[in-house]
């Protein structure tokens, strides 16, 4: 084999290779398989990630390619911040600091319909540096789930936590907990789930 043909295969086989990986992952349905745990519920069919409009908090868009290559956790905040919420942030923060070696593969999102006050302003600033947090609109998430076969997130999507995988979708979510010990708990299930989907596609 010349060494022009050999250096292609090898290009060609750094992108096509995670590629096919991360399809397989919805064509083949291992995502079942992981949904078969009882941890976090399957979205049946996921959603686009880039189906709603993002903005940054300079309210500039923020584009589908900046999303892409990255597995995400992303909180959906509703409008009022109780302890379930907060929970939620540390919930996803550890869950990401106890991914060790792979935390580069998966980054983690805030999105609110609203600007956050001076608390959680400050809060995040502080304690979530490595958190993006993106605005979009009350109508964006009501139709973002309105082709999904799961019924809770037709009628509310604030309040959970999404997986997203590095195709886009929107394929797994967690309800969220007021008890702290419950909201630990529930994490080291979604941390198994994220350290079993990571495993199957090695994309990202």
């Amino acid at each position: 084999m010349d060494t022009n043909r050999k250096t292609f295969l090898i290009a060609l086989s750094i992108f096509v290779i995670p590629f096919l990986a991360a399809l397989l992952l919805h064509k083949t349905g291992l995502y079942t398989s992981v949904g078969t745990t009882n941890r976090g519920e399957l979205i049946s069919p996921p959603a686009a990630f880039d189906a709603i409009e993002l903005s940054d908090q300079n309210k500039e868009p923020i584009t589908p390619d900046s999303l892409k290559k990255k597995w995400w956790m992303v909180y959906v905040m509703p409008n009022t911040c109780n302890e379930a919420c907060e929970n939620s942030l540390y919930q996803i923060r550890q869950i990401h600091a106890a991914l060790g070696p792979e935390q580069n593969r998966v980054a983690t999102m805030l999105i609110a319909t609203h600007p956050l006050d001076a608390k959680y302003q400050t809060l995040i600033e502080q304690e979530f540096p490595h958190l993006r947090v993106a605005y979009t609109e009350d109508a964006e998430l009501e139709s973002w789930f309105s082709e999904t076969n799961n019924q809770p997130l037709q009628t509310r999507q604030t309040g959970y936590i999404y997986l997203v995988d590095t195709m886009g979708a929107v394929f797994m979510y967690y309800p969220t907990y007021e008890d702290e010990q419950e909201s630990i708990l529930k994490g080291r299930d979604m941390l198994k789930d994220l350290q079993k989907v990571l495993k199957l596609s090695k994309i990202g």
